[in-house]
């Protein structure tokens, strides 16, 4: 049986599918965190909290082998570069750490760089004097990134900060062009899909007696 590839139509539907459940999922995590250890908690660890349930999501479907809840509802299931076969679990997990740990580490690590290259000696020193901030993870990160700070002359400050304030800038600006060429030639709804290689294809059988575990069954099926 020959399937043909998703259209634009389908992909959008199935991205606007994912990130309403993805949502959903954020919201229950958060409210859960929110009514445990109050709102500073939550306020604290929000971020990580969204994140957490991204990768939860994932894992559960794309990396488990099955479909998401979007690609469920618009009958597609992915395929690798040939449009032959499901994509593997190596393109697989690069898709899901592009889409969802790189993007959180990016941000806190430009976030991070650019306060500690601002930030006064005075509030340095304060910082560092604090033991109990060497008790958070994240705080090893930021000590880490103090570290390098410091061994920095004020030209190279200067530089660096300009470098990151130009890829804040950017990013979204990627996103944004990233999209345009997507309405223009109707594949790779998300970056993160066009840098592993997954692509879409319908999936006549999904309206018919198919299994659920439609990807697995995929592996050993001829299309």
């Amino acid at each position: 049986m020959v399937l043909g590839p998703a259209g634009p139509a389908r992909l959008v539907r199935c991205g606007q599918k994912d990130e309403l459940y993805r949502s959903g999922l954020r919201s229950g995590a958060g409210t859960t965190l929110h009514g445990i250890a109050g709102a500073k908690k939550w306020l604290e660890w929000r971020r990580e909290i969204e994140l957490l349930s991204d990768v939860a999501y994932f894992a559960l479907t794309t990396l488990s082998g099955y479909q998401t809840l979007g690609e469920e509802y618009v009958n597609i299931v992915q395929v690798d570069s040939t449009k032959k076969r499901v994509p593997s679990f190596l393109r697989r997990a690069i898709f899901v750490s592009l889409h969802t740990v790189v993007p959180y580490y990016l941000e806190k690590g430009l976030q991070h760089l650019e306060r500690e290259l601002q930030i006064e000696d005075d509030g340095a020193r304060t910082l560092q004097s604090n033991p109990a901030l060497g008790l958070s993870s994240r705080t090893l990160i930021r000590n880490w990134i103090q570290k390098q700070v410091r061994e920095l002359t004020e030209q190279q400050k200067k530089t660096i900060l300009q470098v990151v304030y130009i890829l804040k800038q950017s990013i979204p600006l990627l996103r944004r062009l990233h999209l345009a060429v997507f309405y223009i030639r109707g594949t790779f709804y998300h970056l993160s899909k066009r840098i592993a290689g997954i692509r879409y294809t319908e999936c006549p059988l999904c309206r018919e007696k198919f299994h659920p575990q439609k990807l697995i069954y995929l592996r050993h099926y001829q299309l």
